[in-house]
């Protein structure tokens, strides 16, 4: 499953299970390329190669109404029962995700809800808001048990580490910080030189790395784990190992340019289902996707197929499976996979 969300206020649930056997029925032997399935996938193209594929239409399983102003993000819950939305109305939503029914409305922020992200263990949400503040709400009862005095401009990005203990926070204020989840205390603050505007936020799969993206068109990687560095996948890397401890103030360990992002907050996401193909990949406001070598940073594919920015990036967490949705202009939501995924 997949949830998506937009500006019309309506979030929805996609499923897309059957396109992705279809997709694995009809492979070729392109085994590096990744193809479009799921809606209105007409066309595509890689690096330096584009290989066409049936155009399929892909019904929303469920259609979320609720918010009365877009939705700016949508989040699964890890036991996959829950589904969040976070609105320009102000408020988060807690819904069914097998049968799209409203659970919990969260009031609280005092302007636009622009991010969210369930722990771990599915039982606290965490919120940034252009009120400039982060929550950590109740999910079973919706009450606000934190709020956070975070940054000095809008919060654009939230997310849980590996096992719950921290929160990463981006804002436009440049900053990136790390809070302890259980006491509100803000560990760690890193920014990039120039302090340009943070537009989205995530915690690497072993929790050691946050990835940054920022209004400069560039995505860094920082260590906020303190001691030995290891990869962001949890295995040590050349390039990323040191064999003396690094300072606990959060290191900026690879940087990766090439995509554009100056105007909008575009997320990226780390691709880790194949580990011999560890991949960040980011949205553009050419209306491509990048997928950068995490190690490498090189661009090792553009997916092409949207016709305007794309800004909602993400990835299954052990497949080789890409979700993006397109700007104004597109009103698309992609999925791409290898043929063998």
């Amino acid at each position: 499953l997949c949830a998506s969300s937009s500006a019309d206020g309506v979030a929805k649930v996609w499923d897309i299970t059957k396109n992705l056997m279809e997709s694995r029925n009809n492979a070729t032997d392109i085994p590096t390329k990744k193809r479009p399935v799921g809606s209105a996938a007409a066309a595509a193209a890689a690096t330096q190669s584009s290989f066409p594929a049936a155009a399929t239409r892909l019904d929303p399983k469920l259609n979320l109404f609720g918010h009365n102003r877009g939705i700016n993000d949508v989040a699964f819950s890890p036991t996959a029962l829950y589904i969040a939305t976070a609105s320009d109305d102000k408020t988060l939503r807690l819904w069914s995700a097998e049968t799209g029914d409203a659970f919990v409305d969260f009031k609280g922020h005092t302007n636009f809800v622009f991010s969210c992200k369930f722990n771990p263990q599915s039982n606290l949400l965490v919120s940034g808001s252009f009120d400039e503040t982060v929550k950590l709400w109740d999910v079973r009862c919706g009450e606000c048990v934190a709020t956070l005095p975070a940054h000095s401009n809008p919060v654009t990005g939230v997310d849980f580490n590996r096992d719950g203990t921290c929160i990463v926070s981006g804002s436009y204020d440049g900053l990136v910080r790390i809070w302890d989840t259980a006491t509100g205390e803000c560990l760690k603050t890193v920014y990039a030189e120039g302090n340009p505007p943070v537009g989205c936020v995530r915690f690497s799969p072993n929790g050691k790395y946050v990835l940054s993206g920022t209004l400069d068109s560039k995505l860094r990687l920082y260590d906020v784990s303190g001691g030995r560095e290891r990869g962001a996948f949890g295995t040590e890397h050349r390039g990323l190992h040191n064999s003396r401890p690094q300072p606990r103030g959060g290191k900026c360990s690879k940087t990766y340019a090439g995509h554009k992002n100056s105007k909008f907050c575009a997320f990226a996401a780390f691709l880790s289902g194949n580990p011999k193909r560890q991949c960040i990949v980011s949205g553009s406001e050419d209306g491509k996707v990048y997928l950068y070598d995490l190690q490498s940073r090189i661009i090792t594919q553009t997916l092409e197929g949207h016709q305007d920015s794309v800004l909602a990036v993400d990835a299954h967490d052990s497949l080789e499976l890409i979700g993006t949705g397109g700007m104004a202009n597109d009103k698309i939501v992609r999925f791409w996979a290898p043929p063998t995924v």
